[in-house]
């Protein structure tokens, strides 16, 4: 019997399958099945499509050429949840920071202004007493000038 016949045995015996259920499953003829079964002919194509739609679980590479195992691995199921739960505590504390920081900018700039504001009004103040110190030279001439009258 050829190994693709073999193969063919195998799914059946897997999956609890009499000839008869087989061909019903497949919704082939029971004939085809034991002629298949017994080595007499060779399942075609058409067979072959129609036992991966049946059995998607069967790896295509196993029944077409034996390769591998009878059944696709069962793909590794990964729980995220706890890698997303520290995403969530990342991001959180990331804008709790943004907001401290931008509150801090916020009274940089304010602060900053008033510096500003001071430095104006250190210049209008040095102004203002270049001006009076002025003033009172004048003054003084004045005053001297009285006296010498």
């Amino acid at each position: 019997m050829d190994e693709l016949n073999k193969r063919i045995v195998e799914i059946m015996v897997r999956f609890n399958h009499s000839k008869s259920s087989l061909a019903t499953e497949l919704g082939v003829s029971l004939p085809l099945i034991t002629h298949i079964t017994t080595g007499r002919n060779k399942p075609g194509i058409e067979l072959l499509q129609r036992v991966l739609q049946r059995f998607p679980d069967l790896d295509p590479m196993w029944l077409f050429l034996g390769d591998g195992v009878m059944m696709k691995p069962v793909p590794k199921q990964v729980d995220l949840s706890p890698v997303l739960s520290k995403m969530n505590e990342l991001n959180t504390l990331v804008n709790n920071a943004l907001e401290v920081n931008r509150t801090i900018l916020d009274y940089h700039k304010l602060l900053l202004d008033e510096v500003l504001h001071l430095q104006e009004m250190s210049i209008q103040i040095q102004h203002a007493t270049h001006d009076l110190d002025q003033l009172k030279v004048k003054l003084e001439q004045i005053k001297e000038d009285l006296r010498n009258i």
